[in-house]
């Protein structure tokens, strides 16, 4: 009988074209892409690739069980200095379910275009979606209604059914628009909405009927609120309707990030699946570094838990992220040389006179390729710990060697992360690391060209964070310079200074001090997690080679 009536079940839906639902997750906040093709690229701790992919085992003790299998790898393609983003990325959807092995195969492409705005707190997105879904259905595992002959089940009666084939396929589309808003250093919101089914394709097996799958509607808000040093919590809210099919899902997840092993986290949290009272919803994931994985089990609380003995689902989600993000190209400007510039209160000083002469110049081609080959790693910046080098002293120079500066900050990153959080911490000593081997890799190209008799002068520009004083701060910038220069000098023992005394190699130097740090970074000493040990406060102190001229 239980064959009898899932059959009879699939048979009305074929027969009478009801309305399918798309496949849902409970762990939706952790499958980006599907929840909306604007998230493309979009991703958590700000890497460059995420791969994510979830598994849902549906009505196991039921003998026609429902499987779900999602998996998608998306990027940031490019970042452009006006806030301009390009993200894409593909995935795939297989489900099955019930006696006759309804599967569906849907294979996408995504992209997603983002802007930035107000210093990049606010980010809008819009994502589209397109593929082919490809349904099979294996009818001859079936039983109808007219093969029961009154007393059992006779495989050799007509099934009354007239299947056109076991095969349809159609292309489907999504549409997604996205907002996240930064809420003080370690909150975040997103709310988005998208629409699937667009053109609400025909899906039907039989002839002389349609079927039409109907567009289901997204929309969204979730959070990620930093608390204390090392816990978050992420509250959410998911509505879909796909015509007469409503569902809210609201849950939230807390995560903790341990002290002792900072690098690893344990996140916990419940959600409950509203709408005809469907599911109650535990969660459970492991975190390491930018790795999640998680797990969720549905305990089904609606009117079918008689048939499926309160069981429901169990779901297992994987995210991983990794990869730095490249900037795309700065349009180049015309170098001006500068002796010393400070700003004080919106007042300029120079110190020296400022000379601009127009000349008419014979380009060299081979300068010219030169200066390209350096910007494929321009502009590059090197990341400097608080009041280095040389700490509360006001002289403009030093002798401080910024390869031991380097060193001594990376073995202080346990430190950040005790104050900060691991997270954070984590994502701050990688780019200090990565931009001390890109500005290795100049500094090689440039003793390489040095040596074939190249002319090379070199534009280094110094900040610092907003704590302290402006007159401070311009000299410690100063300082700064003064270190990666000393660096440069001290390479390989010692073996540009000649360059430098024959004038080959030569400098432009411009400190900045805070002046230029934008608004909203904490200077305030007695609130060091923000103003010391910040990831935005640290990436203020910092030194960049924007320009190297050849002749």
């Amino acid at each position: 009988m239980k064959k009898l009536f899932t059959a009879g079940i699939l048979a009305f839906i074929a027969y009478t074209g009801a309305f399918a639902q798309d496949p849902h997750f409970s762990q939706i906040q952790y499958n980006p892409i599907y929840l909306n093709p604007a998230n493309a690229g979009l991703t958590e701790y700000g890497k460059a690739n995420r791969i994510a992919g979830l598994y849902r085992d549906q009505w196991r003790v039921l003998p026609v069980p429902y499987s779900s299998t999602f998996g998608s790898y998306d990027r940031l393609m490019k970042k452009w200095d006006k806030g301009w983003t390009l993200g894409g990325g593909f995935s795939f959807l297989y489900d099955r379910a019930g006696e006759g092995h309804l599967s569906i195969f849907n294979p996408n492409l995504t992209m997603s275009a983002g802007k930035y705005f107000n210093e990049e707190k606010q980010l809008i997105t819009l994502g589209i979606t397109a593929g082919i879904t490809i349904k099979t259905l294996d009818y001859l595992g079936l039983q109808f209604d007219n093969q029961y002959n009154g007393i059992s089940f006779d495989p050799n009666l007509p099934t009354g059914e007239t299947f056109a084939n076991n095969q349809v396929s159609f292309p489907n589309f999504t549409l997604g628009l996205g907002f996240r808003t930064k809420i003080k250093e370690k909150t975040t919101l997103d709310v988005g909405a998208s629409t699937s089914n667009l053109h609400q394709p025909d899906q039907n097996f039989l002839y002389y009927t349609t079927t039409k799958l109907p567009s289901r509607h997204t929309a969204y808000a979730k959070a990620k609120v930093g608390i204390k040093d090392n816990w978050n919590i992420q509250p959410g809210v998911f509505f879909q309707n796909q015509r007469k099919f409503n569902q809210v899902l609201i849950n939230a997840v807390a995560e903790v990030r341990f002290a002792e092993k900072k690098d690893f986290g344990l996140g916990f949290g419940a959600g409950y699946r509203a709408m005809d009272n469907d599911a109650a919803i535990a969660y459970l994931s492991f975190l390491y570094k930018t790795l999640r994985v998680g797990a969720a089990y549905d305990f089904n609380t609606s009117n079918f838990r008689s048939a499926t003995k309160g069981q429901g689902a169990f779901e297992l989600a994987l995210n991983y992220e990794f990869g730095e993000v490249k900037a795309g190209k700065r349009k180049k400007c015309d170098t001006i040389r500068i002796i010393e510039v400070q700003t004080i209160r919106d007042t300029i000083i120079v110190r020296d006179t400022i000379k601009i002469e127009t000349e008419k110049i014979i380009i060299d081609s081979t300068s010219i390729r030169i200066e390209q080959e350096f910007n494929k790693y321009l502009p590059v910046a090197v990341y400097f710990d608080n009041d280095m080098p040389d700490p509360r002293t006001t002289a403009a120079t030093t002798t401080a060697n910024y390869k031991e500066l380097y060193d001594a900050y990376l073995a202080r990153k346990d430190k950040f992360s005790s104050k900060s959080s691991e997270a954070e911490a984590t994502e701050l000593f990688s780019k200090v690391s990565d931009s001390y081997e890109q500005l290795e890799k100049v500094f090689d190209m440039l003793e390489g060209y040095l040596k074939q008799g190249k002319k090379i002068t070199l534009n280094l520009k110094g900040y610092s964070s907003p704590l302290a004083q402006d007159q401070y701060n311009f000299q410690l910038s100063k300082r700064r310079i003064e270190s990666v220069k000393n660096y440069l000098i001290t390479r390989n023992n010692g073996a540009l200074q000649q360059y430098i005394n024959s004038g080959q190699l030569s400098f432009e130097l411009l400190p900045f001090g805070k002046n230029a740090a934008p608004a909203g970074i904490s200077d305030k000493l007695s609130d060091s997690k923000n103003s010391i040990y910040g990831k935005a406060a640290s990436l203020e102190r910092r030194v960049e080679i924007i320009n190297v001229g050849v002749e």
